[in-house]
């Protein structure tokens, strides 16, 4: 059972950190688990307050895709993850979760793969 991180940019350190101890074939099941389902996945491996487990459960279903598969490429070359919280305003506004990403992979006939950047997630908040 994997360990729970709080759902913080230190939680999501502390998580990357975690999984890249791994072998390379259990960190190849946790990629292919949070590109399957990228919300089970965090559910799984971070402790989320009510309102994060609500937003999680709240978002779009393709940005889940993508956010499964973004991190997934990011955990096989082991690359950093990151996580950015913006400061929320008062009155309470919208919140935003968004990715930055620098990705890129390479492939050639032989089937050998290069993978370099990282990925940050940011929360932000719009009036």
């Amino acid at each position: 059972m994997p360990t729970k991180q709080p759902f913080t940019p230190a939680g999501v350190t502390a998580k990357t950190t975690e999984l890249y101890a791994l072998s390379d074939s259990l960190l190849a099941a946790e990629a292919d688990a949070v590109a399957s389902d990228f919300r089970s996945w965090v559910n799984a491996n971070f402790t989320l307050s009510t309102p994060q487990s609500a937003f999680l459960a709240g978002i779009n279903d393709y940005a889940a895709r993508y956010y499964g598969s973004q991190c997934s490429v990011a955990f096989i070359a082991r690359l950093t993850v990151a996580l950015s919280v913006g400061v929320e305003p008062f009155p309470p506004s919208i919140k935003w979760v968004l990715s930055e990403s620098t990705l890129v992979v390479e492939t050639n006939s032989a089937g050998d793969l290069k993978t370099t950047g990282s990925l940050t997630f940011k929360i932000e908040y719009t009036v």
